[in-house]
């Protein structure tokens, strides 16, 4: 359980056009935790585990705005210094020092540019923090994770009719949490391995995601209506400085969303949406390790094979909705009435095939520790036209 009460006071100044701000932040964080499990690494160990946890953190914060006189160029400066007492290091400001940086500008005929530079750091989770050996913080020697986030752009708007920007992004993560045992960063391990932090971990891996996002909207009042944004990014990591640069586990390579509405005549109107993402990267299943029966009764599913971490990438995925509203009016009351029918062209999501255990055993006259049961894969596909009738009424 995690729970974090923050005292903040904050001042700001307001000097022609200028708006200074600054401020001081004080915080306590309690996390506990109490778990009973069977773990396997080369043989069935029952682990029950406790900790209680409390961080005293601190923050200074400073920062200005501007805005010209015609409002044409704006821009905006910050600095903050964090740090707590969950060790020597983390306790020291200096070393958690965030400056940030953005301005905008507004050209003529519509055209503008805009940027921004910035490093932040976070604490890494409670469940690293939180984690024990022998009553002693296992630990005490993680870092703030640090990002630098840089980003420039430039748009442009005839007037409501047409808005169009495009945005190039750039991301460094550093000091990330590394699994020791597994050599795999703990943001790189996503939602599908669970409860993740609570090992020893060290502050070496890094990050990196870099791309370009388009956006464009497009509107012809009482008629048309087109939005849509196309993204293309990587997102590595590596596990030190030394080490190639792999595919992270948000590593899609590419977004689409493009939506619209259509208004006819006598109050119909049809709208319809199309979404696109690329091929997420997967990490094989330990077969052998899978099969033990020891290794399997310890925690009820299958081990991922770490050495090929996202060796395998998935079929990209789209999805077509569309819509068609009749409204009609009444002297007291509107009522409207909608067909929705959502994948109509019958998109496929594959997620990574589920390797489990049958329960039978391959092997029952071996030795306790060499029994493996039969395995089999269960195919993860969904995608189905999903139609929806509905009924609005407003008064």
């Amino acid at each position: 359980m995690e729970q974090k009460t923050t005292l903040r006071a904050e001042n700001r100044s307001y000097l022609g056009r200028w708006t200074v701000r600054e401020g001081a932040e004080l915080s306590y964080s309690s996390y506990t935790n109490r778990t009973f499990q069977r773990l396997f690494t080369d043989e069935t160990l029952l682990s029950d585990y406790r900790t209680r946890l409390g961080i005293v953190g601190w923050g200074l914060f400073a920062g200005a705005d501007y805005a010209s006189q015609d409002k044409r160029f704006t821009a905006s400066l910050g600095l903050r210094a964090d740090g707590n007492d969950y060790s020597p290091r983390m306790a020291r400001l200096w070393h958690q020092l965030s400056p940030r940086a953005s301005v905008g500008y507004r050209l003529g005929r519509g055209w503008s540019l805009s940027g921004s530079a910035g490093l932040y750091y976070q604490l890494p989770p409670y469940t690293a923090l939180g984690f024990k050996e022998a009553d002693a913080w296992v630990n005490k020697s993680l870092h703030y994770m640090r990002v630098g986030a840089f980003s420039a752009g430039v748009g442009w708007r005839l007037r409501d009719r047409l808005i169009v920007s495009v945005e190039g992004f750039y991301k460094r993560y550093g000091d990330v949490p590394l699994s020791v045992a597994d050599g795999i960063p703990l943001s790189c391990k996503g939602n599908d391995y669970g409860v993740v932090g609570n090992e020893k971990l060290g502050s070496s891996a890094q990050g990196r995601a870099y791309g370009v996002e388009a956006m464009a909207r497009w509107q012809i009042p009482g008629r048309v209506n087109v939005v849509g944004s196309v993204t293309v990014f990587r997102s590595e990591y590596r596990n030190d400085r030394q080490a190639p640069w792999i595919a992270s586990a948000w590593d899609n390579r590419f977004v689409v969303n493009v939506s619209g509405t259509y208004d006819l005549p006598r109050h119909w109107s049809f709208g319809a949406k199309l979404s696109a993402v690329g091929g997420a990267p997967y990490t094989p299943y330990d077969v052998e390790r899978s099969s033990l029966v020891e290794a399997w009764d310890a925690q009820g599913r299958p081990y991922y094979d770490y050495s090929k971490y996202n060796a395998g990438r998935l079929d990209a995925f789209a999805q077509l909705d569309v819509r068609i509203d009749k409204v009609f009016y009444f002297r007291r009351c509107m009522l409207g009435v909608y067909i929705d029918l959502q994948n109509v062209a019958g998109g496929r999501l594959r997620q990574p095939d589920v390797l489990m255990s049958t329960g039978e055993i391959e092997n029952p006259s071996a030795p306790a520790s060499e029994r493996r049961y039969r395995m089999k894969y269960f195919e993860q596909v969904s995608g189905t036209l999903l139609p929806t009738l509905g009924l609005t009424v407003e008064f």
